[in-house]
């Protein structure tokens, strides 16, 4: 029955249509008497935005040393190593030269 349901949604809402599976797991979770449908807290580090502050952070300690590495900078501030190196190659262009890392443009 919900097979012909979702084809029948997909006729009416065309590409904008819920996923089969979005609406079993909504399913799942009304029967199961959860009426909010936003995910639950889940444990693990948290999503960390990058702003100002972070990427002024990272330029100083790159600053005062320029042979940190990308895990040392990562345990100084609780930040994941793939997010200092998003910062240091894309935000502030830097680059390694010799185990130094300077702007691109030198």
């Amino acid at each position: 029955m919900l097979h012909k349901f979702n084809r029948r949604m997909i006729e009416v809402y065309g590409e904008q249509c819920l996923a089969r599976c979005t609406i079993f797991r909504w399913c799942q979770c009304y029967e199961a008497r959860r009426v909010n449908i936003k995910d639950l807290s889940r444990p693990g580090q948290t999503h960390v935005v990058t702003n100002s502050a972070t990427i002024s952070t990272v330029h100083q300690l790159i600053r005062q040393n320029r042979w940190i590495t990308k895990r040392e900078i990562a345990v100084e501030l609780p930040i994941r190593k793939r997010t200092v190196h998003n910062i240091i190659h894309k935000m502030l262009g830097f680059g390694k030269v010799c185990a130094q890392c300077v702007p691109n443009y030198l």
